[in-house]
């Protein structure tokens, strides 16, 4: 475990939304049927558990880019935020959401300095609460909003497609 702050990873600034429609070439990722969310999500936290075993999990491939152990950080709050605010639009009407700074949780909670045996635990445990969030929204209710606070709006049905890009997508970076 590596206690001294790595060199910041140079922020992304793209707006990934676009993925909710069109996919992700980098990464293969493809729009879903929103019914299968919840086991998608499942099942792409179950690849995370061998990537955090690797000897090298906490290893940066370069300065500029995250280890293993720091993307799974990463994909832990973003799925623990995202599904906090499928539960916010399933229980309010079209709730808006403040701005998070991916880059800055990474510094503010020393990802690099995580433990990845409880970095498993912790993802785990996050995605089996976003999952019974996903799964108590009927059907019918998929298609209830919420929103950004620079104004970009979601459906729990997109917004589903999101947490699932995310999950995939960082599974691609670290070949998991």
């Amino acid at each position: 475990m590596n206690s001294q702050a790595p060199a910041p990873v140079p922020s992304d600034g793209r707006d990934w939304t676009f993925v909710i429609t069109e996919g992700c070439d980098e990464c293969g990722f493809r729009p879903f049927d929103a019914a299968g969310t919840a086991q998608r999500i499942s099942d792409g936290t179950q690849r995370w558990r061998a990537v955090l075993e690797r000897p090298d999990a906490a290893q940066r491939p370069s300065e500029q880019v995250w280890s293993p152990l720091e993307y799974a950080c990463h994909v832990r709050d973003m799925v623990r935020l995202l599904g906090e605010r499928v539960k916010a639009m399933r229980d309010q009407e079209d709730p808006e959401f403040a701005d998070w700074d991916g880059d800055a949780k990474a510094v503010e909670l020393a990802y690099w300095a995580a433990d990845p045996g409880t970095t498993w635990e912790d993802l785990e445990r996050t995605t089996r609460r976003t999952v019974s969030v996903l799964e108590s929204v009927p059907a019918e209710s998929r298609d209830r909003s919420g929103r950004r606070s620079d104004g970009v709006g979601f459906t729990i049905a997109t917004l589903g497609q999101y947490i699932g890009h995310e999950m995939e997508h960082h599974l691609h970076d670290v070949r998991g």
